[in-house]
């Protein structure tokens, strides 16, 4: 990752854009949030792996298990299924809110691309009360085009080691 300064303009925008978009999808505004993304998005999270320090066997190590990985169109999938109703863990709606921090903006090598790390915490809450919270990292690749900017590609890193919750009908 190049981490060369950018401008506090650019700087700004991110950040506002990261902010709104956290709200967009706290209060499930999903064809809101669907225009911020580029029509060949990326938008993945793989399982975590965690291993001891001293163990040395990355190289035999298997392939990471993805939880999702999503273009625009699966995404359009996920999106459709949640609105019909029928989502039995989202009726009656869900608590979701998505709190973002330490955002930094980096160049990158390509005109008018931008590499943003931010820290997500969604929380949610149930009818029956359950609480879940979780905590990533995510890196992102957003472009500078006329009309704003647009996601290209977001890998979400979960801080946990299992998913501690049946679902993940959200988005990080």
């Amino acid at each position: 990752m190049n981490e060369a300064s950018v401008s506090k303009e650019i700087y700004l925008s991110l950040q506002q854009l990261l902010f709104r978009e956290a709200r967009l999808l706290s209060a499930e505004r999903y064809d809101d949030w669907l225009d911020l993304l580029s029509d060949d998005v990326q938008y993945e999270m793989e399982m975590p792996q965690r291993r001891f320090r001293e163990d040395r066997t990355q190289a035999s190590a298997p392939k990471k298990t993805p939880i999702f990985n999503d273009d625009k169109r699966s995404l359009l999938m996920r999106i459709g299924r949640i609105k019909t109703g029928f989502v039995w863990a989202e009726n009656p709606v869900n608590a979701i809110r998505n709190i973002v921090s330490n955002i930094e903006v980096f160049d990158s090598d390509k005109a008018d691309e931008f590499t943003a790390y931010s820290i997500i915490e969604i929380h949610r809450s149930r009818l029956d009360a359950e609480r879940k919270r979780f905590t990533a990292g995510r890196n992102d690749i957003w472009k500078k085009t006329a009309s704003g900017f647009q996601l290209l590609k977001r890998t979400v890193a979960l801080d946990d080691g299992v998913v501690l919750d049946s679902n993940i009908n959200f988005f990080f």
